[in-house]
């Protein structure tokens, strides 16, 4: 995955193992053969990278056997429903959260441009099953998270510092306010939404993780309108 960036010392490791096709484990000698196809995947134009002597011009060659263009989430649209479908799954399973989406939750998801591709809307699922809280995914929730996500949702040029330049330029010209309350308060949902969904749930030990009380830890999710399914009890195993 995103293989235009990889470092120039990792890219000669791979062409050698594309070409001599053995590899060695870290630390070990013994000379192992391999039988592999590789898939690579990238967003940046690679004849751009390798004229600017950022990629390799042999690997590039190495690898580029068949090429698929992949066009943006927003030139195919109808693929919305059924990602939506498998992130509904994949996280009702790992947070305990079991949830539908109303139809025209769905259509609205279908409308947006999505930037940040199929990564951003799985962000914009996961985020949404957390605030509707067990009930059905409506608008309001998916409005709710995309309006309210600052800090970490994938943006057009990727940047946290790029979106606050964005707000600060829109206060000098007196059309924002209280931007340093909005980018904390970005920052800190983020954190919490983050911590809460690697612990899948399990208040006591997001709590742990962030060095709070678990009385925090509640007070700050339902500020936030994070609920997991899980309860705080106590933890289970890692």
């Amino acid at each position: 995955d995103e293989i235009g960036d990889m470092s120039l010392s990792t890219q000669a490791k791979l062409l050698r193992v594309l070409q001599e096709r053995y590899i060695q484990r870290l630390g070990g000698k013994e000379n192992i053969p391999i039988n592999v196809r590789v898939i690579a995947a990238t967003h940046r134009e690679l004849e751009n990278a390798i004229a600017q002597k950022t990629f390799r011009e042999d690997l590039f060659y190495r690898l580029n056997v068949v090429t698929i263009q992949l066009p943006p989430l927003r030139q195919r649209s109808e693929d919305i429903p059924g990602l939506v479908r498998y992130f509904l799954q994949k996280y009702g399973n790992e947070l305990g959260i079991h949830t539908s989406i109303q139809s025209d939750a769905l259509e609205y998801l279908r409308e947006q441009p999505w930037p940040g591709n199929i990564r951003e809307l799985e962000n914009v699922v996961r985020q949404a099953m957390l605030v509707a809280r067990r009930y059905t995914i409506t608008v309001e929730h998916i409005r709710q998270v995309m309006t309210k996500n600052f800090a970490v949702a994938d943006k057009t040029d990727g940047s946290l510092s790029a979106w606050i330049g964005e707000l600060l330029t829109k206060a000098k010209r007196g059309e924002a306010d209280r931007i340093y309350a909005k980018v904390f308060d970005g920052m800190e949902r983020e954190l919490f939404t983050q911590a809460i969904q690697l612990a899948r749930g399990n208040q006591a030990k997001a709590a742990r993780w962030l060095g709070i009380s678990r009385l925090t830890m509640r007070e700050k999710l339902t500020a936030f309108g994070l609920r997991p399914g899980m309860d705080d009890g106590e933890e289970s195993g890692d």
